[in-house]
């Protein structure tokens, strides 16, 4: 599996699965049925909606994990400047790795990818929003070594010189 930066020729792929995992989520934790949304809520969720799709291409950290032309797993990234006290700092908007290879290390690989190129980019820390009810995710961050505020909001020091990317 390889995981390479997010390219324009990735769009289309990228939103269906993303699309596939929002409805995933909507069964399983959300009371709203998916097919009760209207097309235009469902035409804006997730970053690779056409609205959003260009600041992630652009921003160098986004990444998809790849194998014989199939993407089975994507993270939208963006760089932030002067939030809170940090001048840079990498916001992870969303992830996700396709239900049949979960548990294969994508979702770490891509998350270290992420954090790699926003620490050669600049960035003082990152900062991750999460699912109270996602254990997989929580682990996985806790795994790479963010603070957990209240189990939704995930911080990394990235100038932490123990900190192996």
């Amino acid at each position: 599996m390889e995981i390479r930066p997010l390219k324009l020729k990735d769009a289309d792929k990228v939103r269906e699965l993303e699309i596939k995992l929002i409805r995933e989520y909507f069964t399983e934790a959300i009371e709203n049925k998916w097919d009760d949304l209207p097309r235009e809520w469902k035409d804006r969720l997730g970053a690779s909606s056409l609205a959003h799709f260009k600041t992630y291409l652009d921003s160098g950290l986004s990444f998809v994990a790849v194998e014989d032309d199939e993407i089975y797993g994507f993270i939208f990234a963006q760089m932030l400047h002067h939030v809170a006290d940090a001048d840079n700092m990498v916001w992870i908007e969303n992830m996700g790795v396709h239900p049949y290879v979960r548990r294969n290390a994508i979702g770490y690989k891509l998350l270290r990818e992420t954090l790699r190129a926003g620490r050669e980019m600049g960035a003082d820390v990152a900062h991750s929003m999460l699912q109270q009810d996602n254990a997989p995710s929580i682990m996985l961050h806790k795994k790479i070594g963010f603070f957990m505020d209240r189990r939704e909001v995930a911080l990394i020091d990235l100038k932490d010189p123990k900190l192996k990317l």
